[in-house]
Order: C-alpha cells, then structure tokens, then sequence
C-alpha cells in the first residue's frame, strides 16, 4: 500500500529511476534510493533539485503525486495522476462533498483547541489574567462557531498577552506584528505541505473560503498551532529581541520541533501536521468530525523541542 512521504528538502540533488527505485544522488554519489510501491508523494521542498521525467511519469503510473514547493516552501503545483490509481481522487470528491454541518462541526473543534491553546499560551507566559476565562469560552463555542467567539477570545487574548496598545496586523506592522507574521507562515507553509501530501484540495476550506487564497483548508487547520508562534514570540521579546533578524527567524524556524502529544505519542509540530491532516481525511470520508488535534504541553517555559 502506497503510505510514505518522500521529501526532497536538500538542496543539488538528482533523482533517477532505476529497477523499480528512485535513486537520490548528490553529484556522483549514491546517497539512498527508495522503492517505487513505497511511495505516496514526492515532496520537493529543495529548489536546487533535478528530476527525470521517467520518474514523474513511474510515480504516477503508481498513483502517486509530486508536490512542487516554492521559495517560501509553500507548494505551488501538483502533478496529479489521471487514471491509474483510485485513492486520490476519491478523496478529492470525498472534500468536495463533505456536508455543511460536517464542515461547521469540524471548524468548532479547531476553534475550541485554538482557545484552549490560547489559554495555555497565557499561562506559559505568566499571564494568568483572563486564563479561565478563555477555557469558559471555548466550553460555549457552537456548530460552526455562529456567535464568533473565536474573536471574542482573541481580544481578551491579546490584550492581556502583549497590553491595551497592541493591534494585530497580518500584513506587517510592528516589530510583534513581523515577528508573529514569520512564525505564522513557516507553520502555514507547513500545513500546506501536509495537506498535499494527502491529495486534499489546499483551497478548498471548511471554514475559510476566499477565491484568492490559494490555502483557505490549511489556515483552517493551523489554527491550533498559532498560540504556539505567539509564545515563541512573546519569548523573543522577554529577551530583548524585538527584531525579525537571522537570529529571530533561527528561533521561529525551530517551531516545527515544539513537543505535541498526539495519537502516536510524543511528536514534532511538522509530524503532528501529518496525523491531522491524515485524521482530516478519515473524518470526511466517515462524515463525523474525528479529527486528531495534538494537544500542546510543555516545561516551565511551554516550549520543548524534540530534536
């Protein structure tokens, strides 16, 4: 059965086929090779990589699909096999039909974990102020979160995180702001990949839904994972680093190593990624909302990497 993510995020490597294998080389040298069956997706995540066409053409004659990333490690495109292997299209069809109260009941979990989170981000943080009140909150969220108390949450949560004067800004803004904004995109891209890499349709979202996003299904996702980024953030700055830097972004790059527990144990924020979108396929295709969402646990600090 086709169940492995093969990611190329290496950078000059070249990929062969050869008796059933694609072969990784860097220059003349072999580095590893992995058998075709073996195969689910084709990540390439690296830019410096060099792909034959044999191989493209072999991994979809498997059903399997390539994954194209750009600069930011966001996918682009997919190659997409037409007719040779039934899963990926029964997916595809499997989210294009999931029913409305389905989607609203999957997006009030992933509101209900976000303020959870939140609330977990205040306490790690030594914000103890209004900690309760966001765990009441996500007790009285409903079916598709009509009474948005999603935002209700975030400005008794950003108020009391970063004080009275703090605005949020998605498109830059403040040193908070751009720090914040780089850590959101460096979980959304990863997101992105997860969602590919299990044949979903990245636009198309249970909540969100915008024709110009290309990724409304992974910002409904990585809902869950921004309290994270903020505790990073808020850390930063505790710190003295209020600038987004080589240094700052090192830190925030080191995000997708932060210890969530999920079904399979102890893991990193990038693998848990890959159970949930796993556990998000399952809940369309048994139409209930059993979508695995890591719960976040951590030292004194909130934060332990798993190297």
């Amino acid at each position: 059965m086709l169940n492995r993510v093969l990611e190329i995020a290496e950078e000059n490597r070249y990929l062969s086929l050869k008796r059933g294998f694609i072969v990784i080389q860097q220059g003349n040298e072999e580095l590893g090779s992995v058998p075709l069956d073996d195969i689910a997706v084709l990540l390439l995540s690296a830019q410096g990589v060099t792909i034959t066409k044999n191989v493209i053409n072999a991994l979809s004659e498997k059903g399997c699909i390539t994954v194209f990333c750009g600069k930011n490690y966001t996918p682009v495109s997919m190659v997409l096999p037409i007719a040779s292997h039934t899963y990926f299209t029964k997916i595809i069809k499997t989210q294009i039909n999931a029913s409305e109260p389905l989607r609203k009941r999957i997006w009030q979990k992933l509101v209900i974990q976000k303020i959870k989170n939140q609330a977990m981000s205040l306490k790690f943080c030594g914000k103890d102020t209004n900690v309760e009140l966001l765990k009441n909150i996500a007790k009285s969220v409903k079916s598709g979160d009509p009474d948005n108390r999603e935002a209700y949450a975030a400005r008794m949560y950003w108020k009391v995180l970063f004080g009275d004067m703090f605005s949020r800004d998605k498109d830059g803004g403040d040193d908070i702001n751009a720090l914040l904004n780089y850590g959101y995109a460096i979980m959304r891209a990863c997101m992105a990949r997860a969602i590919c890499a299990h044949g979903l349709i990245p636009s198309l979202g249970v909540h969100h839904d915008n024709n110009l996003n290309q990724f409304c299904l992974a910002d409904d996702l990585f809902e869950i994972y921004r309290p994270i980024v903020d505790t990073f953030v808020y850390k930063l700055i505790e710190k003295g680093e209020t600038e987004l830097k080589p240094e700052t972004k090192k830190v925030l790059a080191s995000l997708l190593k932060v210890k969530v527990h999920t079904s399979e144990g102890e893991s990193q924020v990038v693998q848990s990624m890959q159970y949930m979108a796993s556990s998000f396929v399952n809940a369309l295709e048994i139409g209930k909302p059993n979508i695995e969402l890591p719960s976040w646990e951590g030292n004194e600090d909130g934060i332990t990497i798993i190297e």
